[in-house]
């Protein structure tokens, strides 16, 4: 597996809700509007390396034809080098499917999820991702995010949803729940809010 890609890491930023939606926006306007959408989405709704997202095969995500809520990354594809399951948003379900659909690529099951332009038989670079996805942020005026951020994002909105922090470990496929709990923003207004909720 390739090293990290640069441009992620770091202190990637969270993605707000409004950013998102001005990101969703300037999508329109590219060039492989579903595609990117897809990537977007995906990123998000899973919180997938870039690399664990440009890896992927029609079989993964859709072994039998139809797209899955739940994708097993094999060793080889994982930072880790340790398997793992991922389980998929409604969001990135729903755009990866129109995607595939519009590829007509449902039941080619080694093809790659999102190819290379030069070679259809192989997938785009992370190199080449990073640069869809810092394009996108530059053209939202989204300021000091990266590909990392959809990362971030996603890990994010789970601990707000009350998830649990080994589910977050498990979901991120992170080695120790240290490196999940760097992911974390605590908002001043969610520490208040959490505090006003205090019995007594």
């Amino acid at each position: 597996m390739a090293g990290r890609p640069k441009g992620t890491g770091g202190r990637a930023k969270e993605l707000s809700a409004d950013e998102i939606q001005r990101i969703d926006k300037c999508l329109a306007s590219t060039t492989f509007e579903m595609r990117n959408r897809a990537l977007l989405y995906l990123g998000l709704a899973t919180g997938m390396r870039i690399s664990e997202l440009v890896g992927l095969r029609v079989r993964d995500v859709a072994p039998f034809g139809k797209v899955v809520r739940q994708i097993v990354l094999e060793r080889h594809s994982t930072k880790s080098r340790r398997s793992r399951a991922v389980h998929v948003g409604r969001q990135g379900v729903t755009h990866l499917k129109a995607y595939l659909q519009d590829r007509q690529t449902l039941e080619k099951r080694d093809a790659p999820v999102f190819p290379s332009r030069s070679r259809k038989d192989r997938p785009m670079s992370a190199n080449s991702a990073v640069q869809v996805l810092t394009t996108l942020f530059e053209r939202a005026g989204v300021a000091h995010a990266s590909s990392h951020s959809l990362r971030r994002t996603h890990a994010n909105a789970l601990r707000r949803n009350g998830a649990d922090l080994k589910v977050i470990q498990e979901q991120l496929g992170h080695a120790s729940l240290a490196t999940t709990e760097r992911y974390f923003v605590v908002d001043p207004l969610e520490k208040s809010r959490a505090v006003d909720k205090l019995w007594f």
